[in-house]
């Protein structure tokens, strides 16, 4: 495949860092330590999973929305496989990406359109298996991929797909409110059915204890799942890429902002200042991780 041009490449970054890294993100502010060429790869990456998420998320016409899937399945088959970028996050990824790398990209980016299926398809989890495996296909091939575009050792991968899914798992919980206005539930109906309860108890107004309950289980398990995952890493380094860091750092203060506002999530959605995002970025890359997260 011929490389593009050093004007259009510059281009294609632009665009991918239009989506990406958007002035105040906690992800610009992770990719601060990263040279250009990872920069340009890891950035690439971030776009294409906001791009898939946007459809699923933002068309709500459903056959509109799997047209651009199917779009997106063939465009990203001739990319890895056939050499041939037809879009301009892709000829970002194959340029800033070696041939190693991108064959490594594979697993995550089906593990990743599998996701963006089932979103389109969505009809509430079951149980929590389901949702475990949903998050590790999004989050967590996610995550995968940023691995992969930093060379982070093969033995710390499976880590860094848990934290990934951890983190959507965390996202999940910081805007429910947002996905309830939509009507979509993410907590599997069988911890609510536990509680006698079904998705539509998340409508009714006015104070719920049984659903207190259920939002104070599901932060205690998702507390639990984070350090687990954070446990994993540390284990195998307490220096990982600056980027990781960065993230990390971000999602512990994230679930410091959480942690004494779960029951009121229904109807806030609490947030880091851009302000903070930054500067907790700036000090994770001067240390190591913390050896376990405390709150």
């Amino acid at each position: 495949m011929t490389q593009p041009r050093a004007t259009d490449l510059s281009l294609h970054d632009a665009e991918c860092a239009t989506l990406a890294r958007p002035i105040g993100s906690g992800f610009r502010y992770a990719c601060l330590p990263l040279t250009s060429t990872r920069l340009g790869a890891v950035t690439a990456w971030r776009a294409l999973d906001l791009t898939l998420r946007q459809i699923t998320e933002q068309i709500a016409e459903p056959q509109v929305a799997r047209s651009k899937l199917d779009w997106w399945r063939g465009a990203l088959d001739e990319a890895l496989n056939r050499q041939h970028a037809s879009h301009p996050i892709l000829h970002a990824l194959r340029a800033h990406s070696r041939p190693e790398q991108l064959t490594a990209l594979i697993e995550p980016i089906e593990a990743r359109l599998g996701a963006a299926w089932l979103a389109l398809d969505y009809q509430g989890f079951a149980t929590a298996a389901d949702r475990n495996a949903y998050l590790a296909a999004d989050g967590g091939a996610l995550w995968q991929g940023f691995a992969i575009l930093l060379d982070a050792p093969a033995e710390q991968h499976s880590a860094f797909r848990a934290l990934g899914a951890a983190s959507q798992r965390l996202d999940q919980l910081q805007y429910l409110g947002r996905a309830l206005a939509r009507g979509v539930f993410v907590l599997p109906a069988s911890a609510l059915a536990a509680r006698g309860l079904a998705d539509t108890d998340w409508l009714r107004p006015g104070d719920q204890p049984a659903l207190d309950a259920v939002l104070t289980a599901e932060w205690d398990e998702l507390l639990a799942q984070y350090r687990h995952a954070h446990a994993a890493l540390a284990q195998h380094t307490r220096r990982p890429a600056g980027f990781f860091r960065a993230l990390l750092a971000q999602d512990r203060a994230r679930l410091r902002l959480l942690a004494p506002r779960i029951l009121r999530l229904r109807a806030e959605r609490p947030e880091l200042s851009p302000f903070t995002l930054l500067t907790t970025a700036w000090w994770a890359n001067k240390r190591p991780l913390p050896r376990e997260i405390r709150l």
